[in-house]
């Protein structure tokens, strides 16, 4: 990495390590301000723009605007799947599975999370994504199933092991081990451990759940919805092995594996769309040559 791009985390690794020591209470709201604060990229209002064929609407969660944009059918008793992105993406994100969708008779119904895109917030996190996710698809009506990615599969399986009624669910790029996600953050951002703890305490006290209840092997039992895992091999952000302990304890899960996609260009795949379209609507076997494990 250059030296003038490595300045700033070198900046954040001394801050966080002088204050640790000064006001460790103050660092860790520090980091947990940091950690749920997601990348904003310039072109959010522009890349709404590759939505102009939906319709767009606005619903209000937790005082804030969230953005969200529908095609097919307008009745609410019509089937509908909902299209969730990950941290730091946006609904045009997964404009690629919305024609497979359609061609199989759904509405699909796409999201802005807080913070993303063009919807209103400042910060966020997994709980906060669930949450987004059931209040999108209670105001969607006939929900039969949802497209998630990365943080957005996070959130589906939580909302789904609350009792989000959906029927099917592809879940693509994604871990439930939050924990180790911190881990490489704190890592990261040379964040002592005390400064990592009251980061901790401070997140699950803004949104009232402790982490060790987000651990897959415990949310598993209550994931009775049919689901697609689907992960490709040289995934650098979220490891395939991720992917795969996801598929392990989900019951009933399969697990499709891709190669040389990447944790994003995954979103643009043909044979992921159509594996994902098809699962949904419960056709046809997996295509090949993804193996299933």
């Amino acid at each position: 990495m250059p030296a003038a791009l490595s300045l700033p985390r070198i900046s954040t690794n001394v801050r966080f390590a002088a204050s640790a020591l000064l006001a460790p209470d103050l660092a860790g709201a520090w980091a947990e301000r940091l950690f749920l604060t997601p990348p904003r990229p310039r072109d959010a209002a522009l890349t709404a723009l590759d939505l102009v064929d939906a319709r767009s609407g606005l619903l209000e969660h937790k005082g804030r605007a969230i953005a969200t944009w529908t095609w097919g059918a307008r009745s609410r008793e019509a089937p509908a799947v909902l299209l969730a992105h990950g941290w730091g993406g946006n609904a045009a994100q997964m404009r690629s599975f919305v024609f497979p969708l359609l061609s199989a008779g759904y509405r699909v119904v796409a999201f802005d999370q807080p913070a993303h895109g063009v919807s209103e917030g400042r910060l966020t996190g997994l709980p906060d994504f669930a949450d987004v996710l059931a209040r999108v698809a209670w105001g969607a009506g006939d929900v039969q199933g949802v497209i998630a990615h990365s943080l957005g599969g996070a959130a589906a399986a939580l909302a789904i092991a609350r009792g989000l009624p959906v029927r099917r669910a592809v879940i693509i790029g994604t871990s439930l081990d939050v924990g180790a996600y911190a881990r490489r953050f704190a890592r990261w951002h040379g964040m002592p451990e005390r400064v990592r703890e009251a980061m901790q305490a401070a997140i699950e006290e803004r949104f009232g759940v402790r982490w060790s209840q987000l651990d897959v092997a415990k949310l598993a039992p209550r994931l009775a919805a049919p689901a697609l895992v689907i992960h490709d091999w040289d995934d650098r952000a979220v490891p395939w092995s991720q992917g795969a302990e996801l598929a392990r304890h989900w019951p009933g899960a399969q697990l499709m594996t891709t190669r040389e996609l990447g944790h994003r260009r995954i979103l643009e795949d043909e044979a992921v769309t159509r594996a994902a379209a098809d699962f949904i609507a419960a056709r046809t076997s997996l295509p090949n040559p993804a193996p299933l494990y």
